[in-house]
């Protein structure tokens, strides 16, 4: 048998010849090596070109598109070395397809890493250095705009690349736009709720604040919703209209955290002791350098087994409050030991009636 014959030789009543086989895997073997060569270029050659230049623009082009050039051009080489077999037609329409499917995916998130990546080289730098922080919120929901847009586009050209026309099936989702602004009130409630906190800004990325039952701190404000940080590292998603027709705290606003507390003195202390001791938590809060100087100290009330001393101070600044609070409690506590002053606890008074008189009344009211 010949060469010739060997090449046309039929595989399995397939309709393959040995030949095809042969030339797929030599195109499938120059399609692995063309995408080697390129990544070299890019990563080589390409590369210091771009360190050459002032711009880093090239730079960040060539970051985005080093690795999904090498997957364009293996995906477009499996489908030209596909066609080497000669398949069916069907299959063949089929593989195309797919491929077109695969490099606009490709393509499109390529175009996303290309957003993302001008954004930090571009935009956070400025963002930095100016005073407010609203375009802290802007810039990312910019950057979450174009993203989407992209793979609209991206998947509007697939559709159309698969031969349906795609002013009809923007016409046809027309007649059922109502059923989906109805399904989709929720997220327009969410996103005009993004509006309005960029435009009124009760808050900011950064801020503690308190909201939908929860405190903690922005990292994050998006379409549709706001994240927090809670105080015990949790993070909760909270929808933005809820933010919207809610009560929102700013607690980074404050220019003070209050101090509200009462101590508990027992009933023995003496009137004099009990005026010096206030005199002693006054002496304590002024000596204070972050207790601001408006604060209260009062004997409030006679309690149950206390008598009760109100404390109120506000602590500047307010980042600083459990701090302060642990300094003045702490020398209340060591200004009471030294001058003896007791704190009291809850406490009872039972008084006891002997048998006798229990069992006669009447005879130990007479005694």
């Amino acid at each position: 048998m010949d060469l010739e014959s060997i090449w046309n030789q039929g595989i399995f009543n397939t309709g393959i010849a040995v030949g095809h086989v042969i030339t797929f895997v030599g195109a499938m073997i120059a399609t692995i090596v063309a995408g080697k060569v390129l990544q070299f270029a890019f990563r080589s050659w390409l590369s210091r070109l771009a360190k050459r230049s002032a711009t880093q623009l090239d730079d960040i082009l060539l970051r985005t598109f080093e690795r999904p050039i090498y997957w364009i051009v293996f995906v477009a080489g499996i489908d030209l070395s596909l066609e080497t077999l000669h398949l069916p037609a069907r299959a063949l329409e089929i593989i195309g397809n797919a491929t077109t499917v695969a490099v606009t995916m490709l393509v499109a998130w390529s175009a996303g890493n290309l957003v993302s990546a001008l954004r930090v080289a571009y935009l956070d730098p400025w963002v930095a250095k100016t005073d407010g922080r609203a375009d802290d919120h802007i810039v990312p929901i910019i950057e979450r705009a174009v993203k989407v847009a992209i793979w609209i586009f991206a998947i509007l050209l697939v559709i159309a690349n698969l031969g349906y026309d795609v002013m009809s099936l923007v016409t046809g989702l027309g007649i059922g736009g109502l059923a989906v602004a109805m399904a989709a009130q929720d997220t327009v409630k969410n996103v005009f709720g993004s509006v309005t906190i960029l435009a009124d800004r009760p808050f900011q990325v950064g801020d503690t604040v308190k909201l939908a039952g929860y405190t903690g701190t922005v990292e994050e404000v998006g379409l549709r919703t706001c994240r927090l940080r809670t105080l015990d590292g949790t993070v909760v998603t909270v929808p933005n209209a809820t933010l919207v027709g809610g009560v929102v705290e700013n607690v980074t606003g404050r220019t003070a955290a209050r101090f509200l507390g009462t101590f508990g003195l027992v009933y023995s202390t003496t009137a004099d002791d009990l005026k010096a001791a206030m005199t002693a938590i006054r002496g304590i809060l002024e000596a204070h350098p972050k207790v601001r100087k408006d604060f209260a100290v009062r004997f409030a009330n006679f309690g149950a087994s206390t008598l009760d001393v109100q404390v109120v101070y506000w602590v500047v600044p307010p980042g600083d409050y459990l701090d302060v609070v642990a300094d003045v409690n702490l020398a209340i506590k060591e200004r009471f030991d030294a001058e003896g002053w007791e704190f009291a606890f809850p406490t009872m008074t039972i008084f006891r009636q002997d048998a006798d008189a229990a069992a006669n009344p009447a005879s130990a009211r007479m005694n």
